[in-house]
Parts: C-alpha cells; sequence; structure tokens
C-alpha cells in the first residue's frame, strides 16, 4: 500500500492514541524495506516523525537545524528489538499540511526504490529545499487570480477525470499550465474590468511545438463568488491522487496555514474566452525571431497580447477546452 496524504494523518492520529509507554508511539505503515518498515511515529512531545530504518552501521548526515523539519538519527528499543532509523520530524506544527504532503511524496520515493529509501528521503528534501526553507511568501492578489483561474480549469477537469491532477503541470516549471499528450492548455485570468489582455511569460509559454495549444482566458469579478481555499476543498473531495495535489499546490506557493488570509479574497468567472493558439496568433515564440535576436537575453521576455486584435479574434473557438483537452491523445 502508498500511503496519501489522508492515509498518513490517520497513522499519526493512530500513533497519537496509543498509550504512552515510551518515548515514541508508532504506527506501520505499510511500506517495507530491506532493514523493515517504514513507521509512522509521535514523539511524546505530540511532535509528528517519519521514521525511515536503516542499517545500524549507516552513518546519517543529520540537519538539526531546519526551519520546518530536522532529520535525526533515532534508535527505537524494547525487549524483542533493536533497529535504527533516519527520524524526519516536523518542527513548525504551523506547517503540519506541508509536512503531509512532504512525507506522502517521501512515501511514495520509497515504494519505487525500496533498496534506497534513504536517498530517496533525501532527493525529496533537497526538491523541496525552497518550501522548507521558508523563502515562500503570501499569494499576492493577481497570483491568487491565477491560481483560481487554474484551479477552477481543474476542477472541471476532474469531474470528468478524477485522476487529471497528472495533467497540471504549471507549478512544475513546465511551459504551459496543463499537459497531456501532445495538447496544452494555458490558463490566463484577470480582474480588470476594461480592457481583454492576457500577460505572457516568457518565449515558451504560447509556443505549442507541434502539438496543441489552447489559451483559455477569464476575467473574474472579487466582489462575490468562491474563495481559492474552498476550491482546492472541493477538489480534495474528488481527486483521487490527494498528494499528487498538495504537492503541485506547494509548488504553486498556496500553503494551507494561510487559507485564513486566502479565504477573505473571493473570484468568479463571469467571463471565459478560448483561443487556438498557432500560426497567425499574436505571440512571441523563439522560431519567429531573426538574427541573433535568442542570444541576446530575450528569453525571459514579459509582454501582452490584446485579445481583441484581429489576429487573437479570429483564433477564438467556441469549443470547450476542457472536453477538447481530455479528448486528445
Amino acid at each position: 500500500m502508498n500511503p496519501d496524504g489522508s492515509r498518513l494523518e490517520e497513522l499519526w492520529s493512530t500513533a497519537a492514541a496509543k498509550p504512552a509507554v515510551s518515548l515514541f508511539r508508532t504506527a506501520d505503515s505499510g511500506i517495507d524495506t530491506p532493514h523493515g518498515p517504514v513507521l509512522i511515529g509521535v514523539r511524546d512531545s505530540g511532535t509528528r516523525h517519519l521514521l525511515v530504518p536503516i542499517d545500524g552501521k549507516h552513518t546519517l548526515q543529520e540537519d538539526v537545524d531546519g526551519r520546518a523539519v530536522t532529520l535525526r538519527r533515532q534508535v527505537l528499543e524494547d525487549e524483542s528489538s533493536y533497529r535504527v532509523y533516519a527520524s524526519l520530524a516536523l518542527a513548525d506544527d504551523r506547517l503540519r499540511d506541508l509536512f503531509t504532503a512532504l512525507c506522502a511524496e517521501i512515501v511514495e520515493r520509497i515504494v519505487a526504490t525500496p533498496t534506497k529509501a534513504v536517498a530517496a528521503l533525501r532527493r525529496t528534501l533537497a526538491d523541496w529545499r525552497a518550501l522548507l526553507s521558508g523563502s515562500r511568501h503570501t499569494l499576492g492578489p493577481g497570483e491568487l487570480a491565477g491560481l483560481f483561474g487554474e484551479l477552477a480549469v481543474l476542477r472541471a477537469m476532474i469531474d470528468r477525470d478524477p485522476g487529471a491532477v497528472a495533467f497540471w503541470t504549471g507549478p512544475l516549471r513546465s511551459k504551459q499550465d496543463f499537459h497531456r499528450g501532445s495538447t496544452a492548455l494555458e490558463v490566463k485570468s484577470t480582474t480588470s474590468t476594461e480592457s481583454r489582455t492576457a500577460r505572457i511569460h516568457g518565449l515558451g509559454q504560447l509556443d505549442g511545438g507541434d502539438g496543441r495549444l489552447l489559451l483559455i482566458w477569464f476575467r473574474l469579478r472579487t466582489d462575490r463568488g468562491r474563495s481559492v481555499p474552498e476550491l482546492v476543498d472541493e477538489i480534495l473531495d474528488i481527486i483521487d491522487d490527494e498528494a499528487a495535489f498538495l504537492g503541485t499546490l506547494l509548488q504553486a506557493g498556496y500553503v494551507q496555514m494561510e487559507r485564513e488570509v486566502y479565504s477573505r479574497r473571493v473570484f468568479e468567472v463571469v467571463e471565459q474566452r478560448t483561443y487556438e493558439v498557432g500560426p497567425g496568433f499574436p505571440r512571441m515564440v523563439p522560431a519567429g525571431l531573426t538574427g541573433d535576436a535568442t542570444l541576446a537575453g530575450l528569453d525571459h521576455v514579459d509582454y501582452d497580447v490584446d485579445l481583441d486584435s484581429a489576429p487573437a479574434a479570429a483564433a477564438r473557438t467556441d469549443a470547450d477546452p476542457v472536453e477538447t483537452f481530455l479528448e486528445q491523445t
């Protein structure tokens, strides 16, 4: 079994409910390694731990100064057993949701390579370094509006396919927000009441290569509607891979501990347009540059596309973008 975030929460609750007869109360995760099972632990102080078994002679490089998590060598011993673990602990209880998502990804990687469990743990910590270091920031109004648009599209997708979170690639440094086969979706949202423009980031965002690229544009109102946390909760109720969703949310900069702040801002889609992006659509892509332009530091260009311009208007389509996306192979 490969526990997701909700299952890990259950296991920590199970461990915490056991009688406190030692420093640690543990529950078996069901994930086995050559050195024993991975354990879900709660220390006598209430701190949550993920305990990855290691060989007794294994020299573990500890990290005891982390803001969000710490990693220590931990021995658990009773009358019948003596085992050594790499113990990952939550250091800041306000980051409990982040820790759950982190542990879910660690466990998933251990399942894939059980003989290299500690390496899987360290690779995951390295991948999550920016979030764990506290270098995140609270999402601003524009960022929240953008995230709302992406989540609105994902919400529509999972009504048709509960596994559609796998297609949400934007926060994972992909050029576009959603990918499936040779088809991509880019989502743009604005709270402006005056114009229809889309802010494009970089030369690759509207470059679909040899595949199909659809641009979805939303106009949002901000005096009524749903908040991003409400939309997140709706998706969590339906989705079949909670850990992947929460992990991608974290990469997008959304941390559940900020939900009270984010709940104060609501959005409602009041206008939606879809465009087929291809030859003739107003855009900047590497193939359209001449001379030495691609070598002149133009890879980080931001620009605005007027969606009311004749070339853009000609590319508008009435097709359902989510249905079109999910039907493509």
